[in-house]
């Protein structure tokens, strides 16, 4: 399982947008399911600095990231573009790898 973590603060007032394209259901779940190793995203808000968020993004693999990037790289990189008006600054961050395995079956529900 390759897990992608993201974390991104989101210019003030653009909270909205960035959650309907960054949910799990948003625009950037829906371009990573065109792939078959895509398995989930989720969004997660800080609460306690609320223009803060992170993004997990699951693939089976690195091969199924590699093969998604290869298959839609123009339509990563045009949405990517068009998102970055609704970020002052995102980082990827490196996780472990689980302790446990990890199913899309058992991601806590959004909300």
């Amino acid at each position: 399982m390759l897990v992608r973590v993201w974390r991104y603060e989101v210019v003030p007032g653009r909270e909205a947008e960035f959650e309907r394209a960054y949910s799990s259901a948003g625009d950037w779940a829906q371009l990573f399911a065109r792939s078959r190793g895509f398995r989930g995203t989720r969004l997660y808000r800080d609460v306690e600095t609320p223009a803060a968020y992170l993004t997990v993004d699951l693939f089976e693999g690195n091969e199924a990231w590699a093969r998604f990037l290869e298959a839609h790289r123009a339509a990563y990189q045009d949405l990517d573009g068009r998102c970055s008006a609704l970020v002052v600054s995102q980082s990827e961050l490196t996780p472990s790898p689980p302790v446990t395995p990890y199913d899309r079956d058992q991601m806590p529900a959004d909300g």
